[in-house]
């Protein structure tokens, strides 16, 4: 199944209003965090209703339903250039993340170990 490019802004639209004021006080993970919990992995969580699956590669791109594009990890949180997503914090306990975006939880799911897409 592709999700469209519609289908994607939509999802990060509910990503962003999504469970707000769950874990606001948790402070972020840190970029070097992120990179070592999500490079090579994939995450799959809960977005408005539905699952969303995404691999982040070792060369910078995501993978899921409607294609993918490329990312970036930075203090800000993983940040997605070139596109409307803007950047998300994320706080990471164990396999489990949660989405943050303008200091509100907007998401959250697992991080499961390699590319669970193939």
């Amino acid at each position: 199944m592709t999700l469209s490019k519609m289908t994607r802004t939509a999802f990060f639209a509910a990503l962003v209003t999504m469970g707000a004021g769950t874990t606001g006080a948790m402070a972020a993970s840190s970029a070097d965090e992120l990179r070592e919990a999500l490079v090579g992995n994939t995450f799959q969580g809960g977005m408005g209703g539905g699952v969303y699956t995404s691999y982040f590669a070792e060369d910078g791109t995501y993978v899921d339903a409607a294609g993918g594009g490329t990312y970036e990890i930075t203090e800000e949180g993983v940040c997605y250039p070139g596109t409307d997503f803007g950047c998300y914090a994320a706080q990471i306990d164990g396999n489990q993340l949660e989405w943050f975006q303008n200091g509100e939880s907007v998401g959250s799911g697992v991080i499961e170990q390699g590319n669970t897409l193939e």
